[in-house]
């Protein structure tokens, strides 16, 4: 009986470990409202399932904040018109998007590119 059961057990074990690695937008992000980041790409990761950017974001006091900028997996970001090679580490973005319940995070709804163009997934 032990034999039969260990298939089993492996493969629970096995699928837990991505379903603990997704998380839910509502869990994360505050829905309600939309908040404006701008800053310098610092690092950019095309994907799955979340591609997602770090900038870096000046405070009023001056000091540099790194933020986290999430979006959707590289397959949904490239069908939204998301041509990954136009975005590059050191070009200015700014996003607009649903803030995270962490601090420093933004779940992405449109962003501005250097040029003055406009995607949104």
């Amino acid at each position: 009986m032990n034999a039969k059961c260990l298939p089993v057990i492996v493969g629970l074990l096995a699928s837990g470990a991505p379903a603990a690695a997704h998380h839910s937008v509502p869990v994360n992000f505050d829905q309600s409202r939309e908040i404006t980041v701008e800053g310098a790409i610092t690092e950019i990761r095309w994907i799955n399932p979340h591609s997602r950017f770090r900038i870096d974001v000046r405070d009023e006091d001056g000091r540099t904040l790194e933020w986290l900028v999430e979006m959707g997996a590289i397959n949904t970001m490239k069908r939204a018109g998301f041509a990954t090679e136009r975005f590059a580490v050191g070009d200015t973005v700014t996003v607009v998007g649903w803030p995270g319940y962490r601090e420093g995070t933004v779940l992405l709804r449109r962003v501005v590119l250097e040029d003055g163009t406009e995607l949104s997934p």
